[in-house]
């Protein structure tokens, strides 16, 4: 930055601290006054004023680090212990770098340049050559600039202390469920007041936790960790890309017992599967194809059917599923590529009460998922099969699968006169007078059926 051309009465209203404020212009009027090294000690202090105040916010915020200090300069300034508050004094910089993270590397070897040009300026005695330090006006001038650009103009912004706080909150039960809420909240409590470069080392440690379980306690909070991933990347997009490169280098470098990991992540994030190694991708393909129900545990890794590629060898692992793998699977997420099986399950029901057990466990859970023509097939189901329409509890099942379901996704009209016939054939139409009351309900009547002699 060119300091020569800074105004120095308009970085002054920039300052976010009236006290630092107070001091800073104690420090420009030195300057502008030529008393250039009491314009540097003023610097300083309202330097480690801010930072203090800084501290202070974290602290009400929740961070130990931060806390931590704060105790320890209360506890000196009670006891007036002047040693002590040199000692910390000195360290504030360095402890805002690797403590609390409020500083970044660069801000820090800037910073330790103020306080050792404010020493030669306050204690001579500091100069090899027991000179008295003369610094330069355009010295002074670019150290009034870094306090302001580095220190007096910023939030107070959550480093390192985010990750501990996240780890206590994800497991709380005061951390939203719902994937809205989940965006809204890890914008407002992490996001808001965290610095970009946290907020990358943030995200990283999110994928690190989908990508490989660690931690361990963070493994039945899955589905809020890549909630809390998605508001990464939709409420910080200036991060996302450095973070989006990094994501993709630990998918290239997924060791082999993480794969179907790995490809769980991508059904969530679709959108990296095409920013991967070809042989990342090969990698990944040959993975589902010799993988078996059995190496699924929490079948997750379906859902990358909807990625091209893996689609075909996902599929293949659909078919291989028997109906207790298949239950599994539909418990994990009703996909739509499971229902073909569900219903092939359903149809060759072997008992009365196997068919109730089959629907309940591989046809409820699609209600409100299935479309008109899904719905069509259901009903052929139930009637091709004297095990499914004889259940008694067939009926109530069918109207709990239909209810949920908007009137465009019902049964087509042929579909249901079919039924309907079927079911009076049967003598069976005073069993299902709730499902028929259910279809009737969007205009449809049911046919004219000319009674036959016995």
């Amino acid at each position: 930055m060119d300091t020569g051309f800074v105004d120095l009465d308009i970085l002054l209203t920039r300052l976010r601290n009236p006290p630092s404020k107070k001091y800073f212009l104690d420090a420009t009027r030195a300057y502008k006054a030529g008393a250039l090294r009491g314009a540097l000690t003023s610097t300083w202090v309202a330097v480690v004023f801010d930072l203090i105040a800084k501290y202070r916010e974290l602290t009400a915020m929740g961070d130990a680090a931060a806390a931590a200090f704060i105790a320890d300069w209360d506890a000196a300034t009670q006891a007036d212990d002047i040693r002590r508050l040199l000692q910390l004094e000195a360290a504030i910089v360095s402890d805002a770098t690797e403590k609390t993270q409020i500083l970044n590397r660069v801000s820090r070897i800037h910073l330790e340049r103020l306080r050792e040009d404010r020493n030669f300026c306050a204690h001579p005695a500091f100069s090899a050559e027991a000179e008295l330090f003369e610094p330069s006006p355009e010295l002074v001038r670019l150290h009034l600039v870094n306090a302001v650009e580095l220190v007096l103009s910023q939030e107070a912004l959550q480093g390192k202390a985010i990750f501990d706080q996240f780890d206590n909150d994800v497991q709380s039960t005061g951390f939203p469920t719902d994937h809205p809420r989940i965006l809204d909240y890890v914008e407002q409590r992490y996001l808001l007041r965290v610095r970009q470069s946290s907020v990358i080392n943030f995200g990283t440690v999110l994928t690190k936790s989908l990508l490989k379980g660690v931690p361990a306690q963070w493994e039945t909070e899955s589905s809020k960790i890549a909630s809390s991933l998605v508001a990464i990347r939709e409420r910080t997009v200036a991060s996302w890309p450095d973070l989006a490169g990094t994501i993709v280098r630990l998918i290239d470098n997924t060791p082999p017992e993480h794969r179907l990991r790995a490809i769980a992540f991508l059904a969530l994030f679709p959108d990296f599967w095409d920013q991967l190694e070809n042989a990342t991708q090969m990698t990944l393909r040959q993975t589902l194809a010799n993988t078996n129900a059995a190496e699924l545990p929490n079948f997750k890794p379906l859902a990358a059917v909807r990625i091209e590629p893996l689609k075909g060898p996902i599929l293949g692992l659909i078919e291989s599923f028997d109906e207790e793998e298949l239950g599994s699977a539909i418990a994990a997420a009703p996909l739509a590529e499971l229902w073909p099986r569900a219903l092939h399950f359903y149809t060759v029901s072997g008992s009365f009460r196997g068919s109730e057990s089959t629907f309940a466990k591989l046809v409820l859970p699609f209600a409100g998922k299935l479309d008109s023509a899904q719905h069509d097939a259901l009903l052929n189901a139930v009637i091709a099969n004297g095990q499914n329409w004889d259940a008694g509890q067939t009926p109530a099942l069918l109207v709990r699968t239909l209810v949920d379901a908007s009137p465009a996704d019902l049964p087509g009209g042929e579909a249901r006169s079919r039924f309907y016939t079927y079911m009076h054939e049967m003598r069976r139409l005073g069993k299902y007078d709730a499902v028929f009351e259910l279809l009737k309900a969007d205009g449809w009547k049911p046919p004219m059926i000319e009674e036959k002699d016995e």
